[in-house]
């Protein structure tokens, strides 16, 4: 299997015999909440994996792991195929539906979804997004990669895993709320599934703009990422397993 950094925030590629998959594709140059880009946006500051080397059509499958805007993007999402097969929460099915997506599946927590070389097991998110959203363990015949978009749920019963992509850069609602994993956290969360490579996702949460954005609090640790070795740093970096 082949991890592949798919922009400069959290979208993810995997690669694996003629299977394709992209984990919550962004491909425009920005990323706004629809009909109300005041609430929240984002601007891409490099070109995504797919578009910079043609591969959106060669995509075979999609995971979008929550309904939220910076995950669910419809701009983005036009760039496929209506047909495509796409994995996905109840709430996001019900905004591609509406797209005029017609292979939607609602997957479930514990269930396993065979995705021709892949195969796929739904697993709870941590609080607060624990009923919104979901993490996953993405397996081939030889390796085995954990992703957490936002909160690690301790609970989760994984070990050995050999890759796991997970958040570092805090970010709490209010102050109080917390919504994005700090660096600490990370680590435990690594040790627990005893991990081999660590990956960040849902990095530099600061170009995060919009009113929304000013009810967040956010402290970074990306840049300083060097205190605990990872693996695709940047837009088109990649980890073979």
């Amino acid at each position: 299997m082949q991890i592949i950094r798919g922009d400069d925030y959290q979208s993810w590629v995997y690669a694996n015999k003629d299977d394709l998959i992209v984990v919550d594709p962004w491909l425009t140059k920005k990323q706004v909440f629809p009909r109300f880009n005041w609430l929240l946006s984002r601007d891409s500051k490099e070109t995504p994996y797919l578009l910079k080397y043609n591969l959106v059509d060669h995509v075979t499958h999609i995971i979008i792991t929550a309904h939220f805007s910076d995950h669910l993007d419809e701009e983005s999402l036009h760039f496929f195929n209506k047909k495509i097969p796409i994995y996905t929460t109840l709430e996001a099915s019900k905004a591609l539906i509406k797209l005029g997506f017609t292979n939607v599946n609602v997957v479930k927590a514990n269930n396993t979804y065979e995705i021709n070389s892949f195969s796929l097991k739904i697993f709870k998110a941590g609080k607060p997004y624990n009923t919104t959203t979901f993490s996953y363990l993405l397996c081939d015949s030889r390796s085995k990669v954990f992703h957490e978009p936002h909160m690690f749920n301790t609970k989760v019963e994984i070990n050995d895993v050999d890759a796991c992509i997970v958040t570092v850069d805090m970010v709490k609602v209010l102050g109080l709320v917390q919504v994005s994993m700090n660096l600490n956290q990370a680590k435990l969360a690594k040790a627990q599934l005893n991990a081999k490579y660590f990956i960040p996702t849902g990095i530099a949460p600061k170009q995060t703009k919009g009113l929304i954005s000013l009810l967040l609090s956010i402290k970074e640790s990306y840049k300083q990422i060097n205190l605990m070795p990872s693996s695709c740093r940047k837009v088109g970096d990649s980890l073979c397993l």
